[in-house]
């Protein structure tokens, strides 16, 4: 797993039951009809742009949604997704077999993939309560919930679902990667350009705009002039440069 990979990308996706499989099935029982690829890039002058795709299965014979979400996955690029979606993704290309899938399926095989609900320990937790528990924004809508708004010739509604869990997942993985790393850069080098970008969603995506102003992307745009001080310090060298820990005069909640 390259954490340092100059090219990050978070899938979501949204999903109606499939009501004639057998009970227990889990993710098998679950069929994706929106998904969408957040992809955080970095530049040569060490920027970092934010990239959205939404895509949907909205026509039978059109593409199916696993070919468009290859579409979209770049070589070499941390992917951020769940066991279960990975699961949801390879039964649906297999189902469908046509086209051919190589980058899809090695996220599929768990190849330079990371779950967040998996990096505080084994056995893993709950996406939606890890969420709440961090104050990490995301979509809690459910499959019937999915279901009963969607519509081939309305898919909006669904690929806005999809956008906000990968967003949501994006946002999990820098707080979680910058408590294992012990550092910040995971933190704000994510947060600082996915809230400039979840901004300038407020017409095409709504949802996002009130993600925007959560806990965690608040924080990192308070404390954004405290860490490129600190970034600019180690990169000159500097022997005492220290990210800002728990210290007098500073507010933490």
């Amino acid at each position: 797993m390259n954490v340092n990979s100059p090219i990050i990308q978070s899938i979501g996706l949204a999903c109606v039951p499939l009501h004639d499989m057998p009970a227990k099935t889990g993710g098998l029982g679950r069929k994706p009809v929106a998904a969408a690829v957040v992809t955080l890039q970095e530049r040569d002058d060490g920027q970092c742009d934010i990239i959205g795709a939404r895509m949907s299965d909205a026509m039978d014979m059109e593409f199916p949604l696993a070919w468009r979400i290859e579409q979209e996955l770049m070589p070499n690029a941390l992917t951020i997704v769940s066991a279960e979606d990975r699961a949801i993704l390879g039964a649906e290309a297999a189902a469908r077999r046509f086209f051919v899938e190589p980058r899809l399926a090695r996220v599929c095989a768990g190849k330079n993939v990371v779950d967040p609900c998996s990096m505080l320990g084994e056995g893993g937790v709950d996406e939606q309560a890890l969420g709440r528990r961090l104050s990490v924004p995301t979509s809690f809508v459910s499959d019937k919930d999915v279901q009963a708004h969607w519509s081939r010739h309305a898919p909006q509604a669904a690929e806005e679902v999809a956008l906000a869990r990968a967003v949501g997942r994006m946002i999990l993985w820098a707080n979680l990667e910058a408590f294992r790393t012990s550092e910040p850069r995971p933190f704000f080098r994510t947060l600082l350009p996915l809230q400039t970008w979840m901004y300038d969603q407020a017409e095409r995506a709504p949802s996002l705009y009130r993600m925007a102003t959560a806990r965690p992307l608040m924080r990192a745009a308070s404390f954004a002039a405290e860490w490129r001080a600190y970034e600019e310090k180690k990169a000159q060298g500097d022997p005492d440069a220290s990210w800002v820990s728990f210290e007098i005069g500073l507010f933490h909640s």
